[in-house]
């Protein structure tokens, strides 16, 4: 079995909780969240090879989305 794909996140950057909600649309891949003091370490156990490299991005890319769509919503309106 292959070696887990490892993204690290900056809470100084991404809210858990939009990690969290980003998780969720990738959950075809197997990922689990390790919810550190400083970072989110988020990793996905069930990647095929043809998608490693490609994963890290589409992950992170969405997860910061998310986290811009998340901070919207709670800001005053």
């Amino acid at each position: 079995m292959a070696e887990p794909v490892r993204l690290r996140f900056s809470r100084s950057l991404y809210a858990p909780a939009s990690i969290a909600r980003a998780a969720e649309r990738f959950a075809a891949f197997g990922p689990s969240i390790v919810d550190a003091e400083a970072d989110v370490l988020v990793l996905f156990s069930e990647v095929p090879e043809r998608l490693r490299d490609r994963l890290p991005d589409e992950f992170s890319n969405h997860a910061l989305f998310q986290t811009i769509v998340d901070a919207r919503e709670q800001a005053p309106q």
